[in-house]
């Protein structure tokens, strides 16, 4: 569900932010099977900024490698494509979430919601076999970008969705329908689609609190939720972390009035905790952990924050 007026308005905002020219060439050639490590390092180094924080962000413990990486061709050859596409669109969303300047709530907590989100979906697609933990993460920082573009753009429609959702005890996402007739999640997959992104991140931020699945016919009769049959498990991802990230109190920009609806959140959740040899509080209390640390590593972001 889209509202007319509200994709009108949308394409009339002059500065609505947009995919820079030298992040949309680094993608293209990513995404070119043609592409060699020296033409894609070439493309990147036009941008002193971009190369500085390609290369900061690849030496951090975020990633976890021994050597150091000098270069952009190093990068390239240690890292992979997929990796630095996966940097390189997570510094394009960094860039944006610091240049918002709503005070309808408090931005470096809905940042920090957003970092969070990322580094879970990367850390629970590793332990779930996802095999694009980059898109994972990328996905999971900017799934709920549509409300910053609420906020700074839709202000007093804003408002009236905090009022709406304290006086009729719904969640945020009801809220939004009842006063803009869409949500959150349509207006940042727009945004996803205008960026050209790969459809699973925009399906990603469009589906993650809608409850609905599609399971082979064996597993609808046994029951199970295996990560492979699941229609879209990088949304799976994404609306799990956001799941976490209200256990763990990363989720404070926002009063919650109702319970969220999230796409598959407890089934996977459930499949992955079954499957551990510890009981369920213990596999919980270990997957805290390891979320809280891979959280603490993904601060190299705040830190490139602090060098805007």
């Amino acid at each position: 569900m889209f509202n007319k007026s509200i994709i009108s308005k949308l394409e009339s905002i002059r500065n609505l932010p947009t995919m820079p020219i030298i992040v949309s060439e680094v993608l293209n050639a990513v995404d070119n099977p043609k592409s060699s490590a020296a033409s894609l390092a070439k493309i990147i180094e036009k941008d002193q900024s971009l190369t500085a924080r390609v290369l900061r962000i690849a030496n951090s413990p975020f990633y976890g490698y021994t050597r150091k990486i000098s270069t952009i061709d190093l990068a390239i050859v240690i890292m992979g494509f997929n990796t630095l596409k996966e940097i390189v669109l997570s510094i394009v969303i960094q860039r944006f979430f610091s240049r918002v300047k709503t005070r309808v709530f408090n931005i470096k907590d809905f940042w920090q919601y957003g970092l969070f989100c990322g580094s879970a979906s990367r850390l629970l697609s590793r332990k779930l076999g996802y095999k694009l933990a980059g898109e994972a993460f990328v996905a999971g920082l900017m799934h709920d970008i549509g409300i910053l573009i609420i906020a700074e753009y839709f202000t007093p429609q804003f408002m009236e969705i905090k009022k709406y959702a304290a006086e009729h005890l719904v969640s945020h996402t009801e809220a939004e329908l009842a006063v803009l007739d869409t949500t959150h999640a349509e207006i940042g997959a727009w945004i996803a689609d205008k960026w050209n992104l790969p459809e699973k991140i925009a399906d990603s931020i469009r589906n993650h609190h809608i409850n609905y699945i599609h399971f082979s016919d064996s597993t609808k009769d046994s029951g199970d939720t295996f990560l492979g049959e699941i229609e879209q498990p990088l949304t799976a991802m994404v609306s799990l972390s956001e799941w976490f990230a209200g256990i763990l109190g990363y989720k404070n920009w926002v009063a919650e009035h109702d319970k969220q609806e999230f796409y598959l959140s407890n089934e996977v959740f459930g499949d992955f905790s079954i499957n551990d040899i510890m009981d369920a509080d213990s596999a919980l209390y270990a997957l805290r952990t390891e979320l809280n640390e891979e959280f603490a590593k993904a601060n190299i972001f705040n830190e490139l924050q602090v060098l805007q």
